[in-house]
């Protein structure tokens, strides 16, 4: 196991010195260790309970971090930019993904339960924080278009998470006792009301703290990177413990912590972004070895159908038709539709439906989809990103009025 450590350490060692450089051939951070991590898989370790564990905190950690940092950029007048656009792709948008996914699912597995095939479609309706970084840095897209991926990013996989809970239930259920249809409206209200209601008291009141001690030199220099990271477990935990959506309190927390402190607040977004990208590595090296390699084990044409219709139909016609009616051009509606990549928190959500939900009939099925859609988005979404400007043919506006 040591000499495994070590050349995970070298590879991760070497992807970062020459990543720009890597990078400029289209090549982004995922494709790269899920490749390695699947050769890796050859002789490595097996898939366990343990190491399902291991990989569902790291999953958190890392998605915790890199929402707070995405989030700290969204600072108020980027909010009114894209609050319309970002609101419609919330509200309709991931909803009407849910159900065309669901419905696209009943037809190609009319074997399964209504709830599973509902389930499946909510864990490929997030998108990913971390596949999204490539997007993100290519300045050749319109600032307004990245900022509006980033919060949808930050939003959408808090808000997936009630339905997945709610269709997981049922589908143990059988659609009846304590997850009948009524508790959906609850479950949604709590996980969100309570998650946002955590993450902007305590983003907001750690700003103002913050500030008071700069002012007053009372905080010691060496320690103030450290302030947001610390301010991160605090939110992700504070929420959990109150019944809220904690990636939802942490990204709204990010936006609150942004919007309250004076001044800029970069020194925390890099920090945090780099432990959040380390971590990343780690993730996707863990399901290329882990998971890919199992996924393989059951993967079948129709399953590649279905992970096929998710990427190129289902989010894309889902977001066009939530963004009718909006100042958008039709490249710029494509371009949403498309950048939807699938990442950590599919994959997340779904270890936690194996981990805490026993007797869904088909969860082989469902991992095994999951997995798939995550790979190819992986390569998908990463190849694209660098030329998504040429492809779409978008150009810098000199007004963004939503």
């Amino acid at each position: 196991m040591e000499h495994l450590l070590v050349y995970i350490a070298l590879l991760m060692l070497l992807y970062c010195l020459f990543s720009g450089r890597i990078g400029s051939w289209g090549i982004t951070m995922p494709m790269v260790f899920l490749a390695i991590g699947v050769a890796f898989s050859f002789g490595g370790p097996v898939l366990t309970l343990a190491s399902v564990g291991v990989f569902h905190n790291l999953a958190e950690i890392t998605l915790a971090l890199l929402l707070f940092a995405d989030a700290t950029v969204l600072r108020r007048q980027t909010l009114e930019n894209i609050r319309q656009r970002t609101f419609r792709m919330l509200a309709f948008g991931l909803p009407c993904a849910i159900f065309l996914g669901a419905i696209i699912n009943l037809l190609l597995l009319p074997s399964w339960p209504l709830w599973e095939a509902c389930l499946l479609a909510a864990l490929l309706a997030p998108t990913d924080a971390a596949l999204g970084q490539s997007i993100q840095s290519n300045e050749y897209i319109p600032q307004a278009l990245r900022d509006v991926i980033n919060a949808e990013s930050g939003l959408n996989d808090g808000l997936a998470l009630p339905f997945v809970i709610f269709f997981a239930g049922l589908a143990i259920g059988g659609g009846e006792g304590d997850h009948s249809g009524t508790k959906l409206l609850p479950l949604i209200a709590s996980q969100i009301g309570l998650g946002a209601f955590v993450g902007l008291a305590g983003g907001f009141a750690a700003g103002k703290l913050r500030n008071f001690v700069l002012r007053r030199n009372m905080m010691d220099q060496g320690l103030g990177k450290a302030v947001s990271l610390v301010l991160v477990g605090f939110i992700f935990f504070a929420a959990d413990h109150v019944g809220g959506n904690s990636f939802i309190a942490v990204f709204i927390g990010g936006i609150a912590f942004a919007n309250a402190v004076d001044g800029p607040v970069h020194h925390a977004r890099h920090f945090l972004e780099g432990d959040g990208q380390f971590l990343a590595i780690l993730s996707f090296f863990f399901i290329g070895m882990l998971f890919v390699p199992e996924a393989f084990n059951y993967l079948t044409m129709n399953d590649l159908l279905i992970v096929g219709i998710s990427l190129f139909a289902v989010r894309p016609v889902a977001i066009w038709l939530s963004l009718i009616g909006t100042e958008t051009t039709i490249n710029e509606r494509l371009f949403y539709g498309w950048f939807g990549p699938r990442g950590l928190a599919t994959v997340l959500f779904a270890v936690f439906v194996v981990m805490d939900f026993e007797g869904v009939k088909n969860i082989d099925g469902i991992f095994t989809i999951v997995i798939t859609a995550v790979l190819i988005s992986a390569y998908a979404h990463g190849i694209t990103a660098k030329y998504a400007p040429e492809i779409f043919k978008l150009k810098s506006r000199t007004k963004q009025d939503e």
